[in-house]
């Protein structure tokens, strides 16, 4: 009995239009859909100051990872998400995960997180709601000192 031998026979035009089409699909995703990785602050503001597309984050205590998205009418989208909350605040560390979306002043370089009122969302909600407990933290700490004071009583 004599065994078929099949030869495979290797296309190199179905090969070279395969790559070709896998060029162009990563340079299409690289020009309209991927983020620039920003490791410095100067790299953020560059890309925010043109709203171009990039990643950065940032912070002290608590850590930000910010999203420029791009321009939409005369405004920069930059999506703002908390990744890390205050160490010793359980209030900030429920807001973890949570996101918000900014929209800046085409050409105007800030900290979007430093004027909320542009901003809407679950992480706005919550910050509103920390700044407000801090407040009234702050209130009730102080109320008798205040009292004294309004009245003309201070200890000075």
């Amino acid at each position: 009995m004599k065994k078929e031998v099949r030869r495979v026979n290797f296309h190199w035009r179905s090969f070279l239009f395969f790559v070709g089409i896998f060029i162009l699909f990563w340079l299409v995703f690289q020009v309209f859909f991927a983020y620039e990785d920003c490791r410095s602050r100067e790299c953020f503001n560059n890309n925010l100051r043109g709203c171009d597309r990039a990643k950065f984050v940032s912070g002290d205590d608590m850590i930000f990872e910010y999203v420029i998205k791009g321009e939409d009418d005369d405004s920069c989208e930059v999506v703002v998400e908390l990744l890390q909350g205050e160490l010793n605040n359980a209030d900030s560390k429920k807001l973890e995960g949570k996101k918000m979306v900014c929209m800046l002043p085409f050409g105007v370089i800030m900290n979007p997180e430093s004027d909320i009122g542009i901003c809407h969302g679950r992480l706005k909600e919550g910050l509103q709601d920390l700044v407000i407990k801090k407040l009234h933290s702050y209130l009730i700490q102080n109320l008798g000192k205040l009292n004294l004071e309004i009245a003309g009583l201070s200890k000075n």
